[in-house]
């Protein structure tokens, strides 16, 4: 099967599971274990919205509902989904929801500082300083970044962007984004990413649209990166699909 029809499968996969987990949260289910689980769901069906059925807008209010299952397993659970790297911002971000947006920027855990500190957590809440514009707080990890971070993971390129990103720099950020996507950077980057990666690419895709949120429209030449999904756009009205997240 090409990748389109490989999608579509999933799609119909999840929809019947999606079901049943709805079913059981209505039944006392556990909303921590459902919500991990809709997360995947949802990023598949924004996805599908997106490249298969031609419709951005449904694909916007998946992103927003995985970014609502985010806010709610943070603060809810204090899970440690800002240590997970930024293709989950990135679906916040992609959403076009300001207030989701926001809210994401302020995001905590209870051990958040620490692993800021170590290196660990600095690249997300420099990103979260980067939307916010707290630039004093940025400026204070960003060496915690480059002394940290850097060497750990190999992430100079990230570093970069988010020094082209505070500088404002158009083309320094098409430079380092179009890195980003070239075969090597990104099957290194994407390789967890089974099937999405043949779809979309992290975190070019993130990082491109943080820049159009910030007013500064980059242009990346590859499929990975839509050109149509980086405009800032908002729905007209926004769904939370879920009960648990209503209350």
């Amino acid at each position: 099967m090409n990748k389109e029809d490989r999608l579509i499968e999933v799609a119909h996969s999840y929809k019947k599971n999606d079901e049943q987990w709805i079913e059981a949260l209505k039944k006392d289910g556990d909303p921590r274990i459902g919500s991990m689980v809709l997360w995947g769901v949802n990023q598949s069906y924004a996805l599908k919205s997106y490249f298969i059925d031609k419709d951005i807008e449904q694909g916007k209010q998946h992103f927003y509902t995985c970014g609502r299952l985010d806010e709610f397993l943070i603060t809810k659970y204090d899970e440690k989904i800002l240590d997970y790297g930024i293709n989950h911002l990135s679906y916040a971000l992609l959403s076009d929801n300001e207030a989701l947006i926001k809210r994401y920027a302020n995001l905590r855990h209870s051990n958040y500082e620490a692993m800021i500190k170590g290196g660990g957590t600095a690249p997300m809440y420099i990103l979260q300083c980067i939307i916010k514009d707290d630039w004093k707080e940025y400026e204070r990890v960003m060496p915690i970044m480059k002394t940290k971070t850097v060497k750990k993971f190999k992430m100079e390129m990230d570093a970069a962007y988010y020094e082209a990103l505070a500088e404002r720099s158009k083309s320094k950020l098409e430079e380092i984004l179009s890195e980003f996507v070239t075969p090597k950077i990104h099957k290194q980057r994407n390789k967890a990413h089974e099937l999405i990666n043949e779809f979309i690419s992290h975190p070019a895709i993130g990082y491109a649209k943080l820049a159009w949120l910030k007013g500064i429209e980059v242009k990346i030449d590859s499929p990975l990166v839509p050109s149509d999904l980086l405009p800032v756009k908002p729905n007209e009205t926004y769904q939370d699909d879920y009960d648990f997240l209503k209350a």
